[in-house]
């Protein structure tokens, strides 16, 4: 089976998806978004890549787009249309489904399935935002829509702090910024969910000085038992499918005072090297089993 990452290339995460694939007898290449050309005419529409025939692929992961992911989107649309093409997250790929891109629909989805979140809002300027505020209570966390990896994401605890934060991220041409309430926590948890099913987790707490408890931010990471916490277990399965992200990263938080869980957030393209040196456990390999059983059917 030959495989391609979207949005990996040189990477530590593109490594071990190749040690684990060639150990089945799977090949896998990654490419940048930025590889991707489509030509089109009357006769004829042609997407390709710059080193691989992107027609040669019996799995693509469609792991991180960014701001081409209308192009690539529409492009492995026509791959599954055409040559069978099987393509991860489908969700990606859906018209009726592919707006999950943006997190108001996790929100929504989140409320209709009665699942606990924080309090948030998606602002689009300081107008809206004049507008909301009063709803809100300080300290509030500020952060991208579109952001990863705990990048741009900041704690406020005055209107003046607000302010600055939501500068900053104009500064970086950020299309909207969500505003959050903060739940009293000692870090949070990251489940790792494959094929829907939850594979293991991990504790993580922030360094000292910051309240972020991304691994990539400098947060440090341990195993946590799902078998000791299962609505944590069945909360991140049911996110998972609810929002169609077949491999995700669910980040839970449990509340200081009450103990109840919160959502945070769904990752569809999420960082496992630093979930592999915590738990020991193999995602790598899961996810290549998952692409395996997906292939077959």
């Amino acid at each position: 089976m030959k495989i391609l990452i979207v949005g990996l290339k040189t990477n530590p995460q593109l490594y071990r998806l190749q040690d684990e694939a060639v150990k089945r007898g799977h090949q896998i290449h990654g490419c940048l978004t930025s590889d991707l050309s489509i030509e089109a005419s009357q006769n004829a529409f042609k997407p390709a890549l710059l080193e691989e025939d992107i027609t040669s692929f019996d799995v693509i992961y469609l792991w991180a787009l960014g701001k081409r992911r209308w192009e690539w989107c529409t492009a492995c649309l026509w791959l599954q249309e055409h040559y069978g093409t099987v393509i991860v997250n489908q969700k990606l790929i859906d018209p009726t489904y592919n707006y999950f891109l943006s997190p108001a629909i996790d929100y929504l989805r989140q409320k209709e399935n009665k699942l606990l979140f924080p309090k948030s809002a998606i602002l689009f300027s300081l107008k809206t935002l004049n507008k909301v505020i009063k709803n809100f209570e300080f300290p509030l966390v500020v952060k991208p829509s579109n952001g990863r990896q705990g990048r741009g994401v900041s704690k406020v605890h005055t209107l003046a702090e607000l302010y600055k934060s939501i500068d900053a991220l104009n500064e970086d041409e950020s299309p909207a910024f969500v505003l959050r309430e903060f739940i009293p926590n000692d870090g949070d948890i990251r489940v790792f969910t494959v094929g829907y099913k939850a594979i293991g987790a991990m504790k993580r707490t922030p360094k000292k000085g910051d309240f972020r408890s991304n691994i990539s931010q400098g947060g440090s990471g341990k195993s946590f038992s799902l078998a000791k916490n299962p609505e944590v277990k069945k909360i991140a399965e049911k996110l998972s499918k609810i929002t169609r992200t077949e491999i995700a990263g669910v980040d839970i938080m449990i509340h200081k005072k009450t103990k109840k869980p919160y959502i945070l957030e769904i990752n569809p393209g999420p960082q496992f090297t630093g979930f592999e040196k915590f738990t020991k456990m193999n995602a790598a390999k899961e996810i290549i089993l998952y692409f395996e059983k997906i292939a077959k059917k």
